[in-house]
């Protein structure tokens, strides 16, 4: 598990935020560029974990921003997304740490310490009850990203 220079990584913005739909980008690492736009227009990090990227962008609305997690493969096809918001809160993307059996910790909201992983299979998530507080995946009920929080 790696994370990738600021340079390995591109956004390009495919479509700009509305007033009810967030900024999405295309993501390009190396020679390859996503098929489908993500949602996010600021590229927080990039992890390469295996055949797998795990790439943290934020919306860029100040006074409002929210965190979005995109799981691609090694060719980079979207695979999976959890976003991390809350109304009338912003975020604070800081403390990125790469821990041991391939787990991701940062900081997002004040003092909780949030934990996401990529599980070897789907999983179901049922909505509303499967996360923590101001978590929601992508649509589906099957998704490989795991997301846990804690209090520092």
């Amino acid at each position: 598990m790696r994370q990738l220079l600021r340079e390995d990584v591109e956004l390009i913005l495919a479509s700009k935020a509305t007033e009810t739909r967030l900024a999405t980008s295309l993501v390009k690492i190396g020679a390859g560029i996503t098929g489908e736009p993500v949602e996010g227009a600021v590229l927080e990090a990039c992890v390469q974990q295996g055949e797998h990227y795990i790439v943290f962008l934020t919306a860029g609305i100040p006074y409002e921003d929210s965190l979005h997690i995109h799981l691609l493969d090694s060719d980079l096809l979207h695979r999976d997304s959890v976003m991390l918001a809350a109304a009338y809160t912003t975020g604070n993307f800081r403390n990125l740490i790469l821990e041991e059996g391939g787990a991701l910790s940062f900081e997002f909201f004040g003092s909780r310490l949030w934990t996401v992983s990529v599980l070897s299979e789907k999983r179901l998530r049922i909505p509303y009850l499967s996360g923590p507080s101001g978590v929601s995946w992508s649509k589906g009920l099957f998704h490989q990203l795991d997301i846990r929080s804690s209090r520092n």
